[in-house]
């Protein structure tokens, strides 16, 4: 069932399954209903949706009378999700199943809902009236495991599409631009219904539960969500099934995880430049042999459902950084600065337009306070280019080499700095499939105005859908490398842990790893003769001891990234009792 332990394979149930389910039991299994036939107060709801529709037409006035609509029938606004609320929903919910002789309840019999329910009406309406719209994991306002945001598409008065959060909680129906507290992490395996669904023609196939939710469909009805973020042909009704993990369930087939692997192919046109990713035709006529391969198809899932930008939008300023892949610029978007990763080689080649996907994938999908934020991407030549937030401070290794560093940031901030990239590390860590970086370094690690770091450039990223990944595919600066990804053997997350260690030496010592010796002479270095950074003897023996620890021989010996956050958090609570 969905409240299954973690060993028992747990599998979705059918509707018929969880109808059997006794209601007086105390199952902590909540499933909702959304049934266009037999639930009237829907029915009615979407009349009424429709109507505003017809009123005002695909704007943002219409986004917000939709979340007056749906925030008026589940209670209205709310200051908390905790205490006297929690309890009336209980009882209701109660009520209710006790009325539906089961745990299955009807979505338009809820008078009080919590996010996730207000999100699921939002989007059954949303998905009725034909406005784009889609369910992320986050909430700005409860720190349930189950939290759910809706976010909407509209064009501006510029006639450029743009995404937006819709506030159904405290203040019904206000609108604003996503941010980290709402996770790029979808409630669905579909792709998003701003772009064609590549998942029409997939085969029906079962999967295991994990953390969200997995879509199913039911082939004895039509879909609510047609053209939608949960899109699958055929089905009229949708059950959530939610339980402390938050799974999201439509009744009958099981689709397979967020990384869509069953697909055979993913097929990208070499005419990028004459293309939208997603709103053309794409064949093999299109390009014979270009193919992603499977562990790649999580990557072009996600790649399809990013904001597209205008070039026109960006105001090029200066220079601030260079790699292989792209120059960085500061650009004006809107008024607003952003970074700009422009790519080096325009000519799209198939190496190259498969990074370009595999970096948008992946920062398309994560959202976190200590990652660099994902604003869009320009998907038109030749200026294919990654747009992210701007960090004003530059990147930590600046900070570093700068001849004041060591006035500017004594040694607790210094600690703050490396629990900041810890817990975004932690974060990739703890995807379902994990994101190992690969090129974690103080170069691609950028300070915001508040001196919190986040961890950007994700070039080298890949998605770890095996126990082990190949480190000949990946290129990486040997000075933050571990030494078995430096050596060519099978790699896995724990170089991250290495890397981290080498930045957190950076910081105790405010010193460049490896001064003095070539990339090559770094590898032989660490890589043949086990020679390891000298740590200062009158570093903090717990610091020096995490240091020694993420440069561990074996790999299975260096700690995982909870528990890194873990001891920083210890050490700077300990520095800040004793007031060093």
């Amino acid at each position: 069932m969905c409240n299954a332990d973690e060993g028992e394979g747990r599998r979705l149930p059918t509707l018929a399954a969880l109808r059997e389910v006794d209601a007086s039991d105390q199952s902590s299994l909540e499933v909702v209903l959304v049934d266009k036939c037999g639930d009237s107060v829907l029915v009615d709801l979407e009349r009424r949706a429709l109507d505003l529709h017809r009123a005002l037409g695909a704007t943002l006035d219409l986004v917000r009378r939709l979340a007056l609509l749906v925030s008026d029938h589940m209670g209205g606004a709310l200051r908390s999700e905790d205490g006297d609320l929690y309890m009336r929903w209980k009882a209701g919910s109660k009520r209710l199943r006790k009325q539906q002789k089961s745990v299955v309840v009807p979505i338009g019999r809820l008078s009080i809902g919590f996010c996730r329910h207000r999100a699921i009406l939002f989007k059954a309406l949303a998905d009725f009236i034909g406005l784009p719209c889609r369910i992320a994991q986050g909430c700005k306002y409860c720190s349930a495991p189950h939290r759910s945001s809706c976010l909407v598409k509209i064009e501006n008065e510029r006639r450029y599409s743009r995404e937006y959060v819709v506030d159904l909680v405290v203040v019904p129906g206000s609108i604003c631009n996503p941010d980290s507290s709402i996770n790029g992490q979808l409630l669905s395996s579909v792709s998003s219904p701003f772009k064609t669904s590549c998942t029409a023609s997939l085969e029906n196939y079962a999967a295991p539960v994990t953390a969200w939710n997995r879509a199913i469909a039911d082939d004895r009805c039509n879909s609510m969500f047609s053209d939608s973020q949960y899109s699958v042909a055929g089905n009229k009704n949708s059950v959530q099934a939610d339980t402390k993990e938050g799974v999201v369930l439509k009744c009958g087939q099981v689709m397979q995880n967020d990384n869509c692997n069953n697909m055979s192919v993913f097929q990208v046109s070499r005419q990028l430049k004459a293309m939208e990713v997603g709103t053309e035709d794409v064949n093999k006529e299109n390009i014979p042999g270009l193919t992603l391969p499977k562990h790649l198809l999580a990557e072009s899932s996600f790649a399809m459902d990013w904001l597209e930008i205008s070039w026109d939008e960006l105001e090029l300023k200066e220079r601030i950084g260079a790699g292989s892949f792209g120059t960085v610029y500061r650009a004006d978007w809107h008024g607003s600065d952003v970074a700009v990763k422009v790519l080096t080689d325009q000519g799209v080649g198939e190496a190259q337009l498969k990074e370009f996907l595999r970096e948008i994938s992946i920062m398309k999908r994560v959202r976190h306070p200590n990652v660099v934020l994902f604003m869009g991407a320009v998907t038109k030549c030749p200026h294919l280019s990654i747009v992210t937030e701007y960090l004003p401070r530059g990147s930590l290794f600046r900070l570093i080499s700068k001849a004041s560093g060591g006035e500017i940031l004594d040694l607790r901030r210094r600690l703050r700095m490396a629990l900041d990239v810890a817990k975004g590390i932690n974060y990739l860590h703890c995807l379902n499939p994990p994101i190992v970086h690969w090129d974690l370094k103080t170069p691609n690690m950028l300070v915001d105005k508040n001196w919190s770091v986040k961890v950007g450039d994700f070039g080298l990223s890949r998605f770890k859908v095996t126990t082990f990944i190949s480190s000949k595919s990946v290129a990486g600066t040997p000075e933050w490398m571990a030494p078995e990804f430096l050596r060519g053997e099978p790699s896995n997350e724990k170089c991250d842990v290495y890397s981290f260690g080498v930045i957190l030496w950076e910081l105790l010592t405010m010193q460049q790893p490896w001064g003095g010796l070539g990339p090559a002479q770094v590898v032989g270095a660490v890589a043949f003769q086990n020679r390891r950074l000298p740590i200062p003897k009158d570093t903090i023996p717990e610091l020096a001891a995490l240091v020694e620890s993420c440069w561990a021989d074996d790999p299975r010996q260096r700690p995982s990234f909870s528990s890194i956050v873990d001891t920083l958090k210890k050490l700077l609570k300990s520095m800040q009792g004793s007031g060093s």
